[in-house]
């Protein structure tokens, strides 16, 4: 929704590139699940920053890594720690590999994204998942038995989406979850999380409705308590900004630059 007197002229772009990638999940066969609303105690924008950077994941998301990678979300390797770079590298040559075989079968997925250099910035791409691979679970085996559209396997990744200023999606073999982040206050911030499933899935029958929303349940849960100790901290006499990390938070620097071009154009 958008409710600018005059919409982005290159929305209707933006759509034509990532349409192809998510039309295979055929998003109008399904239906909501289940929706839970979180207020975070504090600024949009911190919510938004916290979500584009991945360091702090492996030590505050047990859930959550349990099927992620960390280097498919704006994660790189310090050039100084061979160790680390050798597994960028083992997972860039996994991605390439996977990537392809799922570009064979009808399911685009090679990264792409322009999240800093247009008005509907965004960044999209499908990435390999840990362990069985299947879905963001707890176990990272598929939690709804229906498919989604033209999936014929569960191994297909996760459709990794997100737009500036305020959403991020994933797209699985089995389910999809999105998240939209409302300003309520200087200080308050409205988290919606939406999962879903094929519309024909049945509670109990197909799919235990809490392993479907586990990990992203609590994920936010564990996110909502950063975003308000950022706040708390940040509202401190002592807080002093300082630089971004280039292995860490390239996607953060990016979502704040595209902020900065979005309010001078405003004030122009």
């Amino acid at each position: 929704v958008c409710l600018a007197e005059t919409p982005p002229a290159d929305f209707d772009e933006m759509a034509n590139i990532v349409g192809p990638y998510i039309a295979p999940h055929e998003v109008a066969n399904c239906k909501i699940a289940h929706r839970i609303d979180l207020i975070e105690e504090g600024n949009w924008k911190l919510t938004m920053e916290n979500n584009r950077e991945c360091y702090h994941c492996s030590l505050n998301h047990p859930e959550l890594t349990a099927s992620i990678f960390e280097y498919g979300f704006g994660f790189d390797a310090d050039e100084s720690d061979p160790a680390r770079v050798a597994q960028r590298q083992n997972y860039d040559v996994m991605v390439e590999q996977s990537c392809a075989a799922w570009d064979r079968s009808g399911f685009p997925s090679a990264e792409i994204g322009q999240l800093d250099n247009v008005v509907s910035g965004y960044r999209i791409g499908r990435m390999p998942m840990d362990r069985d691979g299947e879905s963001q679970t707890l176990d990272t085996k598929v939690a709804c038995r229906k498919l989604l559209g033209q999936a014929k396997e569960k191994r297909l990744g996760d459709l990794s989406f997100h737009t500036q200023p305020n959403s991020w999606h994933h797209f699985m073999s089995d389910h999809i979850v999105t998240f939209a982040v409302l300003p309520l206050g200087p200080d308050r911030t409205l988290l919606r999380t939406k999962w879903l499933v094929h519309r024909d899935a049945i509670e109990g029958v197909d799919y235990d409705l809490d392993n479907l929303i586990q990990v992203w349940r609590e994920t936010n849960l564990q996110d909502g308590r950063l975003v308000g100790l950022a706040q708390a901290g940040a509202a401190t006499g002592g807080y002093t900004p300082g630089p971004y990390s280039p292995q860490t938070e390239g996607q953060v620097e990016q979502f704040v630059n595209w902020y900065i071009q979005r309010l001078a154009a405003h004030l122009a």
